[in-house]
């Protein structure tokens, strides 16, 4: 109890907020796990699809659903990681650099080996195309919150506006939600793939972000 006191005391709300968030996150990760992947209890997904090809999807729309998916499709990861890194070289940020790497092949180690585990048949009739991979988590709600995320993060330590940080942050977790929601239109990915990838992501960014600062190597 003293130490839960100590760290109340001394920790600031946007901590203690990350920090409700990351409870929030591993036990929604674990129930889905249960009810859903393990139980097979996975009537709301269908519902969900069901509420999608009724009132969501559109002709006009899925080309840009597409378009969004492709922001954490694995060509532009192999192009948009490597790029970052590179940049952060050049610009002599070698401990982001460093976390960056650590955050990207982690994150893909924590996909891989999930999906592998639980082997989750995809939904059947895509809207556009097919994937060959196994479905839970998704792959690109993960990546992406893990990816921009750290934008975001990087974003945070600058000496910009607050105004101008919110602003661009904001911006970026929104770009990644939508990337999740492009998965479920598309039909590639079940609405609880999207959920566990995006709880996945941020359990593991959340994790690297608090060593980091409770280690001083990020502030």
């Amino acid at each position: 109890m003293k130490f839960v006191k100590d760290f109340y005391r001394n920790s600031s709300w946007r901590l203690l907020l990350s920090l409700f968030l990351f409870i929030i996150t591993i036990f929604t990760f674990f129930r889905i796990i249960d009810e859903i992947i393990l139980e097979k209890e996975d009537e709301v997904d269908f519902i969900i699809f069901q509420f999608f090809r009724a009132h969501i999807i559109k002709d006009s729309a899925t080309g840009f659903m597409y378009l969004i998916s492709q922001f954490s499709s694995a060509p532009f990861v192999k192009i948009a990681y490597p790029f970052l890194m590179g940049i952060l070289v050049v610009f002599k940020f070698y401990r982001k650099a460093i976390f960056t790497f650590v955050a990207g092949a982690g994150g893909l180690l924590l996909i891989y080996s999930s999906k592998m585990f639980f082997a989750r048949a995809r939904p059947p009739f895509p809207l556009l195309y097919k994937e060959e991979s196994f479905s839970f988590p998704s792959g690109h709600a993960t990546f992406s919150f893990i990816f921009y995320g750290t934008l975001a993060y990087f974003i945070w330590l600058t000496n910009l506006p607050r105004v101008w940080k919110y602003i661009m942050m904001t911006f970026l977790i929104a770009l990644s939600l939508t990337i999740g929601f492009s998965r479920v239109y598309l039909r590639v990915h079940y609405p609880s793939d999207v959920l566990g990838g995006l709880c996945l992501g941020y359990s593991w960014l959340f994790l690297l972000i608090f060593i980091s600062r409770k280690w001083y190597i990020l502030r």
